[in-house]
């Protein structure tokens, strides 16, 4: 199987995965969402890959520059706004406020963010770390989207198999009746009807 990254020929991380397809429906009472279970899939990330991510984050000094630099941007750009207009026109004096206020919370959410991972990756062995940076390259390169619905996956594999339906609810975020026929699905299961 070739990476789905680099494309190499690989077996050092396969991956046999379920689509969960979602569509989202806006309508007057808010957001709704219709899900259905797609298709098996297999994939597979070679460990150069995974190191390659792996790397990428523990080491996150460039991802941090490159998430925090639009939002200190946008604070910095809002001080000056604001200072400029303190004594003058509200509207552009409340803009800057609203922007200095936007870039506080997007630098501490995503220094939050970017450090929880690195944090969570640090913790786990190095062998583990591996395994979920490949993961992580997986769900970079794997289709988000068919058609108009956006797909996610769930991983088979023993972690999976132990898990109980209201577990995969959480965890991948399904709707109670797709997480009962995920589960069935993933153990082999006939749904009762079928």
């Amino acid at each position: 199987m070739d990476c789905i990254n680099c494309g190499k020929e690989t077996s050092h991380y396969p991956f046999h995965v379920l689509q969960v397809l979602t569509l989202h429906v806006r309508d007057l009472k808010g957001d709704k969402r219709i899900q259905a279970l797609g298709d098996f899939e297999d994939y597979a990330v070679c460990r150069d890959c995974a190191q390659t991510k792996l790397d990428t984050i523990l080491n996150n000094r460039s991802a941090l520059l490159r998430g925090l630099a639009p939002f200190a941007a946008a604070q910095i750009l809002g001080i000056v706004l604001a200072a400029v207009t303190w004594n003058g026109e509200g509207v552009l004096r409340l803009l800057g406020l609203a922007m200095t206020v936007c870039g506080l919370l997007g630098l501490t959410g995503t220094w939050q963010r970017l450090m929880q991972k690195k944090r969570t990756f640090s913790a786990l062995s190095p062998e583990d770390a591996l395994h979920q940076a490949a993961w992580d390259v997986l769900l970079d390169n794997a289709p988000k989207k068919y058609d108009i619905n956006d797909i996610t996956y769930i991983p088979i594999d023993e972690q999976t198999l132990a898990r109980k339906n209201g577990d995969l609810m959480l965890l991948y975020n399904l709707l109670p009746e797709i997480a009962v026929q995920a589960y069935n699905r993933i153990h082999g299961l006939e749904e009762a009807g079928e």
